[in-house]
């Protein structure tokens, strides 16, 4: 590569130059030899031989001296260096050089050269022809021109010293390690050298042993495209770990330090894979006698806690939540006795809880509140406990949701995912203030953001919701810019099929059911993608589909009141009561208060149990009146009270033509009465 320097790079290469007239420490050279060389920490180890962990103290410069010569000349040897770099090698190490010098006088003028003019960086040999002999005032001087050819040719001169000297400098300077970075579809898990407080004692191969354990784990689970590396360098901060996640794709980072007392190993998921977890901290040695056998020998249950609850995250990144739930509840047979261990154990257990099939709000619920309990200034425990209370959606839910909210901001005023969940809450309460609220608090999430994908996906929910005019337009700059940020993200696929359905134009219908059918490809376990076009396909008469459709979000999403509800009305409208029951009753069971009841009254009318019909209206009505939206008991209030009056004088309210106006369909936000 041909550098071009102008003035400012001669004067920032001057500037450089005496930096480069110190020797390169072992560490620099090591470092340099081996990459030039190729070989890897382990394979120099073995060969030397030395511990590995001893290699990498040499390496990264915490053994500044090596303490064999013998060690460091094998090292010379395997890298294979010449002659002159071995002696270099061997004297930046703290030893003698192989070529000894012949003679005291020798010696005391390299001596003196040495303390000269100290042996530069790269060594190089310039040889300057010197001047003829001349007489004072017998030539004469010469003319202008050579003057000036002479200046040039000094200037030239200097200027290739100094780009020498920056091509050096920048040599020394560029991070050329070989970090491991995740394969397309592979999970990759990251193990970061231990940092040693042990003030110069023996150093352990944490990670090493953790790889080892972590690696039987994923084997025995039969989990494919799992891969764990050590990363080159030691991470001591949070942040650095976030980084380094960011850097390797990676879905977990495991990172820590020990001393003589404790290990202690932390997990970070990168921020690019999740916006809510938070630092973990895991206790896994707790006395002096147990660190060696700990690490290096024998098999201790706090190892394998480590390596079942890296486990149980491995699962939930993939959401298989019944397997994380099997290997957390493994670990808990032994839980940890630090504190903060167990809380996060029970955090991560208590995530497995919310999600899939068999999801247990309730059990999350508790789970969160004593993570809370052991650590109340958790903002994530806040947040979690929030979203759990409006997933299982009872009566007074929301507000708790919104009281959690409000102690995760208190507690951490600018974190833009509370903001977010802030606003979510507010969506689902659905009054009038409430979506102002949930749209300013979205406003902040993105000041805190720029590029926050899904708080554009929400505000633009919201803006439909709230319906003045220009929000639609609203809507759908923010879903698009959504979708610019992060085109693979399932949930902006969705939130621009509701837009299309909100405008209501021709055609919308049918974008509407491609925008949802994409979020289904992106994300096959999207219930609310399935749910959606599900309604799309009953508005396009495509009952089967719809059909089709609902039952594959109930069966994502088997408790939730909405989906069986739903799934309910539309089998019945379609000709089959008696298997339409039992859904109703799965959402009656969890809300015996609501719109279940009118999907359940309708069924029991179908079925000719005109008593049940009637009881199941009547309570529906008093729930209408309840509804914040005044327009959801006058919308309901006409067609339910004729069919309680028909019922009740033992005639049929539904004839084929009602059945077939009955079929569900999209609702714009607008249009929504309740």
């Amino acid at each position: 590569m041909v550098y071009t320097l102008n003035d400012d790079d001669v004067i920032q290469s001057a500037v450089l130059v005496p930096k480069l007239q110190q020797l390169p420490t072992f560490a620099e050279l090591l470092t340099l030899y081996m990459e030039r060389t190729g070989i890897g920490d382990a394979e120099l180890a073995r060969r030397i031989p030395v511990s590995r962990p001893t290699l990498i103290r040499w390496r990264e410069g915490v053994t500044t001296r090596p303490r064999y010569r013998e060690d460091v000349a094998r090292c010379a040897e395997l890298l294979r260096l010449t002659p002159e770099e071995r002696d270099e090698f061997l004297m930046a190490a703290g030893f003698s050089p192989e070529n000894a010098p012949a003679s005291e006088e020798t010696s005391a003028m390299a001596t003196a050269t040495e303390e000269a003019s100290p042996e530069p960086l790269v060594s190089t040999e310039i040889v300057l022809e010197p001047p003829a002999p001349t007489e004072v005032n017998e030539e004469p001087p010469p003319p202008s021109f050579l003057r000036r050819w002479g200046l040039r040719i000094g200037l030239a001169a200097a200027i290739l010293v100094a780009a020498i000297a920056a091509g050096i400098v920048f040599f020394w300077m560029v991070d050329r390690t070989d970090y491991p970075t995740a394969l397309s579809g592979e999970s990759l898990i990251v193990l970061a050298p231990f940092v040693n407080y042990t003030a110069g004692q023996q150093g352990f191969n944490v990670p090493g042993r953790l790889k080892e354990e972590i690696d039987r784990e994923v084997r025995a689970a039969g989990i494919r495209g799992v891969r764990t590396v050590e990363w080159p360098k030691n991470i001591h901060e949070e942040s650095d770990a976030e980084a380094a996640g960011r850097r390797a794709d990676a879905m977990l980072v495991i990172w820590g330090e020990y001393d003589s007392g404790r290990v202690i190993a932390r997990f970070t998921v990168p921020d690019s894979r999740s916006e809510q977890h938070d630092q973990q901290v895991v206790d896994i040695a707790s006395t002096p006698s147990e660190l060696p056998a700990t690490i290096n020998i024998g098999l201790t249950e706090e190892v394998r806690y480590v390596a079942l609850l890296t486990l149980g995250q491995l699962h939930l990144d993939q959401g298989e939540y019944d397997l994380a739930k099997a290997s957390l509840i493994r670990a808990l047979t032994k839980p940890p006795a630090d504190p903060s261990a167990l809380a996060n154990l029970r955090f991560n257990l208590a995530l497995a809880y919310r999600g899939g099939k068999k999801a247990d709000f309730d059990l999350a619920i508790w789970l969160f509140s004593q993570v809370l309990s052991t650590e109340p200034d958790s903002v994530e425990a806040y947040n979690s406990r929030a979203l759990t209370y409006l997933d299982r959606g009872d009566r007074g839910d929301v507000e708790l949701a919104l009281a959690d909210l409000g102690r995760a901001l208190d507690l951490e005023p600018d974190r833009a995912a509370t903001y977010l969940n802030l606003a979510v809450a507010y969506i689902e309460r659905g009054g009038r203030d409430d979506l102002d609220r949930a749209i300013a608090d979205l406003d902040k999430a993105l000041d805190i953001n720029s590029d926050y994908a899904s708080a554009y996906v929400n505000r633009s929910a919201a803006y439909i919701a709230r319906g003045e005019p220009g929000d639609l337009d609203r809507s759908f700059d923010d879903i698009n810019k959504a979708i610019e940020i992060r085109p693979e993200l399932a949930s902006a696929h969705v939130g621009l099929g509701n837009v299309y359905l909100n405008r209501s134009l021709p055609g919308d219908l049918e974008l509407a059911l491609a925008e949802f059918s994409r979020a289904i490809d992106l994300d096959p376990a999207y219930a609310r993608a399935y749910f959606n076009r599900g309604l799309v396909h009953s508005a396009l008469e495509n009952l089967g589909s719809s059909l089709s459709d609902l039952r594959r979000a109930q069966g994502l999403k088997p408790t939730d009141v909405t989906f069986n509800s739903t799934i309910c009305w539309q089998m019945a409208v379609s000709g089959d009561p008696v298997n339409a029951l039992r859904y109703c009753n799965v959402a009656t069971a969890r809300d015996s208060s609501g719109r279940a009841l009118d999907s359940r009254g309708f069924v029991h009318a179908l079925l000719g149990e005109r008593d049940k019909a009637i009881a199941d209206f009547e309570r529906f009505l008093e729930w209408t009146e309840s509804s914040p939206k005044e327009s959801c008991a006058d919308y309901y209030r006409p067609s339910r009270s004729d069919w309680i009056e028909k019922l009740s004088a033992g005639q049929d309210p539904f004839d084929i033509r009602t059945l077939t106006e009955m079929r569900i369909r999209p609702v714009p936000f607008g249009e929504a009465p309740c």
